[in-house]
């Protein structure tokens, strides 16, 4: 048989050969989307969720036991609260050369113990990093762990967005949480400041000055900020008392001033700003 002849043999067989098994545990919002997603670009998915779901998104199994049988491998999308027991239950049921992932948000310490409860190989550490509505199984994920490579050599046939991280347990889960002190922080922020507007009759305006900021803003802004409280570190405290002492004329007490002002403080007294040009002498 010519090499072309065996190459196109080669080609078909792998076309041939049958879909990975998944094994969804949890079937909630990012769940069931991440497993129709994965189901729709061909794998052979099962769910399991104690809850059955309204509208499931793929086959569901009676049990744990029966969802993670044969699967090559399992995902647990549930929540640290139940991340422990979920992989408990699944360690001992895993099959020869299977893969268990975490894709719950925890601690790095728990992913660590989490992954302590596997063979070497077959555990990942797996960040989801932005929300999965939207996108589904191709939502931007980090993958850790000493099973993290061969998960991204599962799951990259399907078109999903991996990044390797490393082969430490807990070392996605860090930027995951990392990330988190951005997103929520500014959520925080953005609902003080209206909250703020509020007592003064101004949260119309102060909404569409925030959409604004928004729509206009890049990696230059988030530069100018970082470079410009370093240069401006002095007046912009004395700008934050000029905005408690409106507040306390309109009777809003902030939740967010108080550790904006001390980390001014911090910065005055000597405390670096990461990637911020050194002030001007």
């Amino acid at each position: 048989m010519s090499d072309a002849v065996d190459s196109a043999a080669t080609i078909a067989d792998a076309g041939a050969a049958a879909p990975i098994r998944v094994a969804v545990i949890g079937h909630g919002e990012a769940g069931s989307l991440i497993a129709g997603g994965l189901l729709a670009a061909g794998a052979d998915v099962i769910g399991f969720d104690r809850v059955t779901p309204k509208s499931p998104t793929t086959p569901l199994a009676a049990s744990i036991e029966e969802a993670v049988s044969g699967a090559d491998l399992v995902l647990s999308l549930n929540s640290s609260t139940v991340a422990t027991r979920i992989a408990e239950q699944v360690a001992p049921l895993l099959g020869e050369g299977a893969l268990f992932a975490d894709l719950n948000t925890g601690t790095p310490a728990l992913k660590k113990k989490l992954a302590a409860l596997f063979a070497e190989g077959s555990f990942a550490d797996v960040a989801i990093m932005k929300p999965v509505p939207g996108l589904a199984e191709k939502v931007p994920m980090g993958v850790a762990g000493t099973g993290a490579a061969r998960f991204i050599d599962l799951l990259a046939p399907f078109g999903m967005n991996l990044e390797f991280v490393s082969e430490v347990p807990g070392e996605a889960a860090a930027r995951k949480l990392l990330r988190s002190i951005l997103a929520k922080g500014m959520a925080g922020v953005l609902i003080d400041c209206l909250w703020a507007a509020e007592s003064m009759g101004l949260q119309d305006w102060a909404y569409a000055e925030i959409l604004n900021e928004f729509e206009t803003s890049n990696a230059e802004t988030a530069k100018r900020y970082l470079t410009g409280t370093a240069q401006h570190v002095k007046r912009r405290q004395i700008e934050m008392m000029d905005v408690v002492e409106m507040l306390d004329e309109s009777g809003y007490e902030s939740t967010m001033i108080a550790p904006i002002e001390f980390n001014y403080g911090r910065i005055l007294h000597g405390k670096k700003i990461p990637f911020s040009k050194p002030p001007r002498d």
